[in-house]
């Protein structure tokens, strides 16, 4: 019997995906609720981010949300869940779910959804924790993305877990025995200040690695959200990163990755030919509110200014 009580849950945000990722995500939050845990997410009512939470409280478990200060759109914070931890920045948010969880599923998302994944995985990598991490690969949509994991070479077997459905996900959680001999540190290691620095200079990923992978996820989630203009660039080297494109592209098309936002980077097999698109890399503007979260269902603001950052 394990100590597993409270579950973060990392997913989209998108309100234009298919009815089977709402059902999965409504599934989890039905399945949390029974199991008498705890939810632990991003604090948001969009998309399946709204749909976990509003189905975890139907089942009258509790729900937690992070939310950083600056979030562009305080409509779009639940106002009804059990307690909001107002942070102040996007990575406050994810080192804060990470203390509140036991352990962690994702479900499908876009480049913060994968970024969040990445880097609980490179924590893991350095000994940072002894968490598990659940992937649900509803209909195949984390396919391309787990065979571009497979061949990664710092990828924490022992802590990720992969399963189709919410079903199985409980049942290893529930089977689940931290790896014998590792012990946790306090090193949490990210990568915002380096990628937010005040410099037009390219942000370059060279390696498939976990690492890079992690740091890729970042540099774009951050650009998405127009916390930086950088160009940012992927040394394709021998196909490298061949599936993790693809996975990019397929999410794209399930609407988690909006059409723009794969126009935030560009990719060259050679750094020649890298530099040579980054010199033209095209400023791109994202329209959150229509092109990802789609229309709002959150019946009541929520003053995000009477809130005060958790300390």
């Amino acid at each position: 019997m394990n100590n597993i009580k409270n579950i973060a849950v990392y997913l989209g945000s998108s309100g234009h995906c298919r009815s089977t990722f709402k059902q999965t995500a409504a599934k989890l939050g039905q399945l949390i609720a029974e199991r008498n845990k705890t939810l632990i997410y991003g604090g948001m009512d969009a998309g399946l981010m709204g749909i976990v939470a509003n189905n975890t409280l139907e089942g009258g478990a509790e729900v937690i949300g992070i939310v950083p200060k600056d979030l562009k759109d305080s409509l779009r914070i639940h106002p009804h869940i059990s307690k909001t931890i107002m942070v102040s920045s996007l990575w406050e948010r994810k080192l804060e779910m990470f203390h509140q969880m036991d352990a962690a599923i994702t479900l499908a998302g876009g480049y913060g959804t994968a970024d969040e994944m990445f880097e609980v995985l490179y924590w893991a990598h350095l000994g940072a924790h002894a968490k598990p991490m659940v992937l649900v690969n509803t209909d195949g949509y984390y396919d391309d993305l787990i065979a571009f994991m497979d061949a990664l070479p710092d990828l924490p077997r022992k802590h990720l877990i992969i399963v189709d459905t919410i079903e199985e996900a409980f049942t290893h959680l529930d089977e689940w025995k931290p790896p014998q001999n590792e012990h946790s540190s306090n090193i949490h290691p990210h990568f915002e200040n380096e990628i937010l620095q005040n410099t037009n200079e390219p942000f370059i990923v060279c390696k498939a690695s976990v690492k890079d992978a992690y740091i890729l996820t970042t540099a774009l989630g951050l650009k998405q959200l127009q916390k930086h203009e950088r160009p940012i660039g992927v040394l394709n080297t021998n196909g490298q990163f061949d599936l993790f494109l693809k996975w990019v592209e397929h999410a794209k098309e399930e609407t988690f990755i909006t059409k723009n936002c794969t126009q935030l980077y560009s990719v060259g097999s050679t750094i020649e030919e890298l530099e040579g698109k980054l010199e033209h890399q095209p400023k791109i503007h994202i329209d959150l509110n229509n092109d990802k979260w789609g229309k709002s269902e959150t019946p009541a603001q929520l003053n995000i200014n009477e809130l005060e950052p958790n300390q």
